[in-house]
């Protein structure tokens, strides 16, 4: 199975913050020889004077779009000049997060790139809200791009495992970054203390994906745990083995335990010092 990154989308605020997602984006579109869109979101609400949100008189300033399409069509024309990378401009109105996932669905993009935090004019347009709003309701994998990020590429990637039968699904939708990358995978089982019955499963479906990697001579290490924080226990170990890259399924609805302090995938995404890809299960 063979799913390829041909398209990316990287929302851009022109902010430092939003800085990093772009090169990383662009990074990755460069070595999977993908095509880029990069778009921005014009927020009216954005460029309301402080002190006059609620006049009358408010207008908005009539050159903003034209602004705003200059600044990145300067942008695309460096990008492809200096990279050599296909990058289309597109700006839209509205909000952020919607619009993002409306962009993707219609043009059937590959992967979106994002960063988690940014600012644009007086309200924030990567907010964690936001960030997560993309991963819950987008079509394709979302990867998400703290702002302080300085690395390109992946040499280390954490692959949690739980209780989802599609684990596979998920892997072959990294793949693509994994090979480029030439990423050592550290596979991280992660099973209920109280459920004996779910140790068995999950290194089941370790096995699955072992089988899998050493057809593809991709190089890893694997670890089993028992735990009743699958967060911590990710973010812990993600820290310990200085990893680059965590990979995980986002289906948001299906994913609470009792046992956790939250949804798996949401408290991964806010309190991980480091990207991640969001993969929803099929």
């Amino acid at each position: 199975m063979n799913i390829p990154i041909d398209s990316i989308l990287i929302p851009t605020d022109y902010s430092d913050l939003s800085e990093s997602a772009l090169k990383v984006g662009l990074a990755i579109a460069k070595r999977q020889m993908a095509e880029v869109t990069i778009l921005n979101v014009v927020d009216r609400l954005s460029y309301f004077p402080p002190n006059k949100v609620f006049s009358s008189d408010f207008r908005m300033t009539p050159n903003i779009f034209s602004t705003v399409g200059e600044k990145l069509q300067e942008l695309t024309s460096i990008i492809e000049k200096e990279s050599g990378i296909k990058v289309t401009g597109k700006i839209m109105e509205g909000r952020t997060s919607d619009l993002i996932c409306q962009l993707a669905f219609e043009e059937n993009i590959s992967l979106i790139v994002m960063g988690t935090h940014g600012t644009s004019g007086m309200r924030d347009l990567f907010i964690g809200s936001e960030a997560i709003g993309v991963v819950k309701n987008a079509t394709c994998p979302v990867l998400t791009i703290p702002g302080n990020w300085n690395k390109t590429d992946f040499a280390k990637v954490l692959f949690p495992v739980r209780m989802n039968p599609e684990i596979l699904a998920k892997y072959f939708y990294s793949r693509p970054i994994i090979e480029k990358n030439n990423s050592k995978l550290f596979l991280l089982g992660l099973s209920e203390q109280k459920y004996s019955g779910d140790l068995k499963e999950i290194a089941f479906l370790m096995d699955k994906i072992k089988i899998q990697l050493h057809n593809d001579k991709v190089v890893y290490q694997s670890a089993i745990c028992q735990s009743k924080d699958f967060p911590g226990e990710t973010i812990k170990i993600s820290k310990e083995y200085e990893i680059d890259l965590i990979v995980l399924s986002s289906n948001f609805d299906n994913d609470f335990n009792p046992y956790n302090l939250g949804p798996f995938a949401q408290q991964v995404l806010n309190h991980s010092h480091l990207p991640v890809l969001s993969i929803k299960s099929l």
